[in-house]
């Protein structure tokens, strides 16, 4: 055995025993996925990770596994091996079309499940595989299962064998299958569904039915026929369903004007036939839904039976006479919410609404929406069925166009809660006058637009009518709420609230009101605590503004920018001092930058500023300090928003002068590059900093010396690289740190050990450019010793380098691969040793090589004699090197010198031109020795740039060589610029040969003498011109 082979054993045995450890490294943490522990659950978050399959690393006390929004297009009996204990999965939005365009490569023909793939999971209750272009109901489900969601699939048809063995099944959701864009009649055979005995909830919504799916089991609760082809239903259609307690029919013969999707009526826009006893049945029934089914009749024997219903829709259909007569409405005493929304005639624009004495039967209604009736006045004697419902709590007359209301028949209402009048034309009212807009009453000036302007719509909410609170809760929660945005009051007078003195939460956003408050606007309603001014243009120029409302606690000005970026016009908040009670202040995208005369907000109460969207850093100029301390007499602030606010900097002194007894301090979003840590000291009481979104680069040394409260530290999209070692040392209260969307490269394990027991429990770290050496070992030593600390998404802490490693998870390295330090000492000196050697070998090669060589000739020459070898014949009087890419020098070459060389009055001489006279499709090296060995002489023409080629140091070896082998001197050097000052070859020729180096003049009138001296050099041979004194000396060799 040789030396080397027993070295390179011995150093694969050494290799072999350090990688132990990494090899029996037992990480805790589960990876791709985020585990969790919610209740009595343990929830596994894989959602959103673009993982082509499912994982294998899920711990087996899984309870819920979320895989939704990924690549997963195959599901085999192997996808889930060992989840005794899983009861739900969620595999939604994996092969869909918007996938697809991400990721290629993947199956386009949808997601493949193999047969009993979900057998084994004996406890397994609910199964979403919604937007996966199914076309059947996957067979072989276990008993187990409760609920199924298969929207948004392409399956059009359903069978006994599709609901087999699912007889404990709860919940079946198939709606959004063959809809917008499906030709096919969605197919369901007769008694599919009379075998699911315990079904509670079936949705077929969006789906191309043509009649009401036939024997249906009575244990149905809940039933969604919302937009299918049906135009008709039958007597016996709901018979046997006596446990239901929702219908959903919306959508059936739609009223399509003004639809955002693709929409069909039916014939005629006729409405759908209902018969009258369709309904006599559904004793239970607490929720009908029959919007947008073009009805113009609402028979009263449809509500017969219907004792117990509380929430009928009927808007989107043509009802304007029937809610004038309204039979039917004294069939529903316990009714708590009716919506006759969009019931408008499109043609008229009525004067006044007429509603039914019939209302008045509605004892229990709470919540009556009537939006898009469109009338133009509101009057006492319209509502008065409605003034004695005992319960009413809410009425909603949005987007109705209203001009005119007596505000005062509010008052008549017992128990409003809630009066909802946005998207209006109320106008100001002035001396009990109201100012009616000039416009026309046609209705052409007034088009409604219904339902969602989005163009993806949810197929979980409902289609006609949007779920969400009318106001704010935060507003609403104060008590009574009068909602009057998007409406024309651009001046508020004293009477404009006459009959609103107990309303609590005011809404008056986007009036266009531009007038200056001075104390007297709000006198009717002195009990408003929460007032919403947003998107105005109000003028603050008195400081008396809103103090009649001494009990207002939460205040929103903000977008009201107009006149805060007009210069010279008075901007006062000094308004804000009178409000004893203010306790939440919204002062966001104002454009703020200057004040009138008080330089400092004040207030006793205040709680919450929020300061975005202004100028902090116009007011806190360094170079101007009258606003540095404009938050110093807000004593009690708790909260400050200064986000969005172009701040690079921030004074010292505006930051001491802020609250001390700030427990939240927002300023990301802004364009800090620097940040004074150590003046954390002066707010004692910190919980939550955010300096997310800035261009800080470096963090303290010691967080808990600057801040011992901080819990919250929020630094993402930052420029920080790197964490100091002493980040964590002292004892940290830091429970939540956000280092993600930064430029973190390595985080040692030093930075994140402290002296005690680390109260760190959430380390983001996404989106950083990892350089995933085996340095990083540290690290990841840190991750699995401190598994308490909730690091999210870790297929998101990914590498950047080295570029084998690009893009992967941290958690997925190889770490086995590393070797310990004497064993990278020993590698790192044996390499160390052979690199030196091989690179010494390649520096003298390439610094000395001809100097060697040309000693080594001459030293042969002088031992066997200088052989005369035969000489090529040559063409050319001269071969021309120049720089071919610099387009000057080509130029004066081409039209100078050849010129006054070959086509000059005298003897011509003969040019080799590379662009002319090299052979095409020969190689460089070997077209510059023809041209060379051709020629009688070549002639360098020098610049900076080209002194410095690779060409001109070849062609210069290959002329050089002409003078070793043959004893010929054929070299010329024509100087276009000063060149080589230092060089010793040039200096020498200069003594030897000074007339073959040959300066370009400055003087025009020396250009004639410059050429004949050149063809003086070219036709006659150098060494005739050498000088006496060297001569001698030169012959010898």
């Amino acid at each position: 055995m040789s030396f080397w082979s027993s070295i390179l054993i011995c150093l694969f045995l050494l290799i072999s025993d350090s990688c132990e450890f990494f090899a029996e490294s037992n990480y805790s943490r589960s990876y791709p996925c985020d585990e969790k522990r919610q209740n009595n659950s343990i929830i596994a978050e894989c959602d959103s990770r673009q993982l082509q399959e499912v994982p294998q690393t899920v711990g087996k006390y899984v309870t819920e596994l979320d895989l939704s929004d990924n690549f997963i297009t195959h599901i085999t009996n192997e996808s889930f091996p060992e989840l005794p204990y899983v009861t739900k999965i969620n595999l939604n939005h994996n092969a869909n079309q918007e996938h697809y365009n991400k990721n290629p490569d993947m199956n386009k023909n949808g997601m493949n499940i193999t047969d009993g793939a979900f057998l084994n999971l004996k406890n397994l209750q609910e199964l979403l595989l919604e937007d996966n272009q199914l076309e059947r109901i996957p067979f072989g489900l276990p008993e187990s299962l409760r609920e199924l969601s298969l929207i948004q699939n392409n399956i059009i048809s359903i069978t006994k064998n599709d609901t087999l063995g699912l007889m404990n099944l709860e919940s079946l959701y198939l709606g959004w299958n063959c809809y917008f864009v499906c030709s096919e009649t969605f197919y369901i055979e007769d008694g599919t569904f009379e075998s699911l005995t315990n079904l509670k909830v079936l949705s077929l919504s969006f789906n191309t039915l043509i009649h009401v799916p036939p024997k249906l089991p009575n244990s149905l609760r809940k039933l969604y026929l919302s937009n299918t082809k049906i135009k008709t239903i039958g007597q016996e259609d709901f018979k046997g369903l006596v446990n239901l307690r929702l219908l959903d029919l919306s959508g059936n013969c739609p009223r399509c004007f003004n639809a955002p999707f693709p929409c069909t009526p039916c014939d005629g826009n006729a409405a759908i036939e209902i018969h009258p006893l369709a309904f006599q049945n559904l004793t239970q029934l607490l929720y009908l839904n029959l919007s947008s089914t073009s009805l113009r009749k609402v028979p009263s024997t449809w509500f017969d039976n219907m004792h117990y219903l509380k929430v009928l829709h009927l808007e989107f259909n043509y009802l304007v006479q029937e809610m004038a007569s309204g039979e039917f409405l004294t069939k529903l005493p316990n009714l708590k919410i009716l919506d006759l929304s969009f019931n408008y005639v499109k043609t008229e624009y009525s004067q006044y609404i007429t509603l039914s004495e019939n209302f008045s039967k509605l004892q229990s209604l709470k919540a009556l929406h009537l939006r898009g009736y469109v009338f133009q006045t509101l009057r006492e004697e319209d509502f008065r069925p409605l003034m004695v419902l005992p319960q009413l709590r809410t009425i909603n007359l949005g987007i109705n166009f209203i001009k005119q209301i007596d505000f005062t028949l509010f008052q008549r209402f017992p128990k409003l809660e809630i009066i909802y009048l946005s998207e209006n034309r109320i106008s100001p009212l002035v001396s009990d006058i109201r100012q009616t807009p000039t416009n026309g009453s046609s209705l052409q000036s007034h088009t409604i637009k219904r339902r969602s302007m989005d163009a993806k719509f949810d197929p979980h909410s409902n289609f006609y009518h949007n779920t969400n609170s009318l106001m704010k809760p935060q507003c609403t929660g104060y008590g009574k709420a009068l909602d009057l945005s998007l409406n024309s009051i651009f001046f508020i007078g004293k009477n404009q609230f006459k009959g609103f003195s107990d309303i609590a939460c005011l809404n008056l956003s986007a009036n266009g009101n531009g007038q200056v408050f001075n104390g007297t606007e709000f006198l009717a309603v002195p009990q408003v605590k929460y007032l919403d001014l947003t998107n105005n243009r109000l003028d603050f120029d008195d400081n008396n503004a809103l103090r009649e409302l001494s009990h207002l606690e939460v205040l929103d000005l903000s977008y009201n920018a107009h006149y805060f970026k007009i210069a010279g016009v008075t901007h006062r908040l000094g308004f804000i001092q009178n409000l004893t009670q203010l306790k939440v202040l919204n002062l966001s995208y104002n454009s703020i930058y200057t004040l009138t005369e008080e330089k400092e907000l004040k207030s006793m109460s205040l709680k919450e500023l929020v300061f975005t969207g202004n100028r902090l850093d116009l007011l806190w100029n360094t170079k101007d300090n009258r606003y540095w301390s404009i938050f110093k007499c807000l004593r009690n602030l708790t909260r400050l928003h200064l986000s969005s606010n172009n701040l690079q900097n921030i004074p010292n002194e505006a930051f001491l002068n802020l609250p001390a007894n700030l427990t939240e301090l927002y300023i990301n979003n802004n364009l800090l590059n620097f940040f004074n840590w150590t003046l954390l000291q002066k707010l004692p009481y910190l919980l939550l900093l955010d300096l997310s979104g800035n261009e800080l680069s470096s963090l303290t040394n010691s967080l808990s010396k600057s801040t011992p409260s901080l819990q919250t530290l929020l630094l993402s999209r930052n420029k920080i690289a790197h964490l100091p070692s002493g980040f964590f040392s002292e004892a940290s209260h830091l429970v939540h740190l956000d280092l993600s969307f930064n430029l973190i490269k390595m985080i040692n394990k030093s930075t994140l050990q402290t002296k005690t027991t680390t109260n760190l429990a959430l380390l983001e770290l996404g989106r950083n450019p990892f350089d995933c050496t085996c340095d990083i070992g540290d690290f990841r030593s840190w991750i699995d010793e401190n598994p308490n600390v909730t690091i999210p998404r870790l297929i998101d802490v990914i590498c950047a380098s080295p570029g084998d490693q690009r893009g992967k998870s941290i958690m997925s390295l190889e770490l086995t691969t590393c070797v310990s330090d004497t064993i990278a000492a020993i590698l790192f000196f044996f390499t160390f040793f052979i690199t030196t050697m091989v690179m010494l070998a390649a520096l003298a090669h390439h610094l000395f090589y001809w100097d060697v060589w040309f000693i080594y000739h001459m030293c042969v020459a002088k031992i066997k004699g200088y052989r005369t070898l035969s000489t090529s014949q040559t063409f050319y009087d001269a071969y021309i090197s120049y720089d071919t890419k610099d387009a000057s020098v080509t130029d004066w070459v081409i039209n100078e010198l050849r010129y006054h060389l070959e086509e000059s009055e005298g003897k011509n001489v003969l040019l080799c031109l590379q662009e002319r006279d090299w052979d095409p499709g020969l190689a460089i090296i070997d077209n510059l020795m023809l041209s060379i060995n051709q020629s009688k002489k070549t002639i360098f023409i020098l610049t900076k740039k080209y002194a410095k080629s690779w060409n001109f140091k070849t062609a210069f070896y290959l002329a050089l060589q002409r003078l070793m082998d043959e004893n010929m001197d054929v070299i010329i050097f024509i100087l276009l610029e000063p060149v080589l000052q230092h060089s010793q070859y040039l200096r020498l020729r200069r003594r030897i040969c000074k007339s073959s180096i040959l300066q370009w003049p400055d003087n025009p009138k020396a250009e004639g003498l410059f050429w004949q001296s050149l063809k003086n050099v070219v036709l006659t041979e150098n060494d005739s011109r050498y000088n006496n004194l060297y001569v001698d000396s030169i012959r010898q060799y």
